[in-house]
């Protein structure tokens, strides 16, 4: 009996053991985690729109200044847990603009961003200012050192309020001004406004924007209006200073079923300032190159005011290229009161559009103006 007892508790506690081991289910192996193909990551650029060959090093297109040619470079970034974001990019063009950029944004919920920014552009073209300027034009350096930041705040899922401040060294020169002569008097007019001055802006900006658009880089519905404004105070006291209103409204029509689309826009720049030298020519709104009259050369034409209305349908050829066909019509002026239908810039315009779902990726142009012929050819990936 003495054997027998614990003979039957060993038993009894096997039996257990073995029925809590027969109703306990395995658990499920936790699947294993995909980490995304470099196809993947080039499919979406990232918020400063690098298109990434890994999780970090992504290649960066253009954001040097309008008229460098197509650019591009490496650029290091990295996501936080947070939702902050860094960047640092290194582009050079073909025309030898230079940018170098690092970006900081913070968390989504307030989506502030520092830049510290620098480029140079060894040959920007130069016209002289006014809407019947000559087809004659010299090239200017620029160098330009900015460090800033903005705050952008979302009101409501479509209204969005943004502010921003910073710094900015500008550095400009030309070695020859006979090119800006008349061709009939070959009389040489004033050298533009800020042409040698070394001036140091403070920036503050400001602005409230209703977006209905899928993304600002790609849509095909969807509306947008937006009105900006501009201070410039230079610290150094050697220039006056100045401001800039910016508007701009866009509206996005989808047809056949949104294979089509047909997008208006009009958009104007007004200079806040008194006398024709308060402004720097290359502060000054310009149009011309780009989307701003692409029939015609960057920064062909340029002056304190300027407006630009904008007409363009574009036809889904493929799921990411589209056909489109653009008419454009600018005009700048000395004086608001000039800014009419007289002696308009027309230019009209046959391009491709390579794109992924929100964003643009490549974009040819063939555009004929009272100029002439012009192609453009621009990749970009959003961002800046």
């Amino acid at each position: 009996m003495r054997l027998v007892l614990p003979f039957l508790v060993v038993l009894a506690a096997a039996g257990a053991a073995s029925a809590q081991s027969a109703d306990t289910k395995p658990a499920d192996p936790k699947p294993a985690e995909t980490k995304p193909t470099m196809l993947d990551r080039l499919k979406e650029p990232d918020q400063a729109g690098g298109l990434h060959f890994t999780e970090h090093w992504a290649v960066a297109f253009g954001g040097i200044k309008q008229g460098s040619g197509i650019g591009a470079g490496p650029a290091f970034s990295t996501k936080f847990a947070n939702g902050g974001f860094v960047q640092l990019k290194a582009v050079i063009s073909v025309r030898n603009f230079q940018l170098l950029q690092a970006r900081y944004d913070t968390q989504r919920f307030w989506n502030e961003r520092g830049i510290l920014r620098w480029h140079h552009a060894p040959e920007v073209k130069l016209y002289s200012l006014g809407p019947d300027s000559p087809d004659r034009r010299i090239d200017y350096d620029e160098r330009r050192t900015e460090i800033g930041t903005r705050l952008d705040v979302k009101l409501r899922p479509s209204l969005r309020a943004s502010g921003g401040f910073g710094v900015e060294r500008y550095r400009t020169g030309a070695d020859n001004l006979v090119g800006l002569a008349d061709p009939e008097t070959l009389a040489l007019a004033e050298p533009p406004p800020g042409l040698g001055a070394h001036p140091f802006f403070a920036h503050a900006v400001a602005s409230l924007a209703y977006d209905t658009r899928l993304s600002p880089d790609y849509t095909r519905t969807g509306r947008f209006l937006e009105g900006e404004i501009h201070s410039y105070t230079d610290i150094d006291g050697g220039e006056g200073a100045f401001g800039r209103f910016e508007g701009t409204a866009e509206q996005y029509i989808p047809t056949h079923g949104g294979r089509g689309v047909i997008g208006l826009g009009a958009r104007t720049w007004l200079s806040l300032s008194e006398g024709a030298r308060s402004v720097p020519f290359y502060l000054t709104p310009t149009l011309g190159g780009g989307d701003l009259l692409r029939a015609y050369p960057s920064y062909r034409f340029r002056d304190r005011h300027a407006m630009l209305l904008t007409g363009q349908y574009r036809w889904a050829v493929h799921k990411f290229v589209d056909v489109a066909g653009t008419y454009e019509g600018g005009k700048v002026a000395p004086v608001v009161e000039d800014l009419n239908f007289d002696n308009i810039a027309h230019s009209i315009a046959l391009g491709l559009r390579v794109h992924t779902k929100k964003a643009g990726l490549i974009r040819t142009d063939v555009a004929y103006g009272r100029e002439g012929v012009g192609f453009r050819i621009g990749f970009s990936a959003g961002g800046s």
